[in-house]
């Protein structure tokens, strides 16, 4: 396992409510390609601080990695909504573009936010 996925879980260990923890681990496991385990650690995010758009952000940005791209749809939708409601325009022209990049074919993982 990659050394600084292990790094995060041990600091997960000492620190179980650190939202910034679970969304780097997110991050480092999409990265190595374990999006269920990705996916997990966003969504612990969104449980311990429900409006953390970032995590959202790249729980879609996840699902569009590993071809789910329906679900990747939807949390980038869930994902503006929130954006909009908590008046974050650069995070929701962000997510706009995610989506634009789902309907121009582009599943390459890579774009802003």
């Amino acid at each position: 396992m990659n050394e600084r996925i292990e790094t995060i879980r041990a600091l997960l260990e000492k620190e179980p409510r650190d939202v910034f923890l679970h969304y780097s681990l997110g991050k480092e496991l999409t990265a190595a390609g374990d999006f269920d385990g990705a996916l997990e650690a966003f969504a612990e995010c969104t449980r311990l601080e429900e409006d953390y758009l970032p995590a959202r952000v790249e729980a879609g940005k996840c699902l569009r990695a590993a071809g789910r791209l329906g679900e990747a749809r939807r949390m980038f939708e869930a994902a503006l909504a929130a954006a909009e409601a908590h008046d974050e325009p650069h995070t929701a022209d962000a997510v706009r573009q995610q989506l634009e990049g789902l309907s121009d074919g582009n599943h390459s993982g890579r774009g802003g936010a």
